[in-house]
């Protein structure tokens, strides 16, 4: 059988990272304020160009500052640095809401079932062809 993550140098199985398998130990546990979302790098952008923020790093982690207000750590990560990713803990709690509609512009994910989200977003009955196994 093929490995469904073979075809990409940048996506690995998190049970195959040691960090972020203890990291799932803990969401798996309740802690659901750990569950990572990740983003386009291009996100950063918008707070580069703008006046009154302050964005730094280390080879693997950053922060994005707005002075005397508000900051959020985030990891840093693909090939060329095009990923960022933060705790939904932190999102939701350390970034004004008024910045979450933006930040939500830039999530990335693998291919979700469409099918599968509409019944999650608005519960009812869909079409989606006939049961069978698998």
């Amino acid at each position: 059988m093929m490995d469904p993550l073979s075809d990409s140098s940048s996506i690995e199985r998190a049970a195959q990272a040691p960090s972020a398998s203890r990291l799932l130990e803990r969401v798996f546990a309740g802690d659901l304020e750990k569950i990572q979302v990740v983003f386009d790098a291009a996100v950063l952008d918008a707070y580069r160009e703008a006046g009154g923020f302050r964005i730094i790093r280390t080879d693997s982690s950053g922060r994005l500052s707005k002075s005397g207000a508000w900051s959020i750590d985030f990891g840093i990560s693909g090939d060329g640095d095009k990923f960022i990713h933060a705790p939904i803990g932190s999102i939701l709690h350390r970034l004004p809401e008024s910045e979450h509609e933006h930040w939500r512009q830039h999530v990335v994910s693998l291919p979700l079932s469409e099918n599968f989200l509409r019944g999650l977003v608005r519960p009812g009955c869909l079409d989606d062809g006939p049961i069978r196994p698998w």
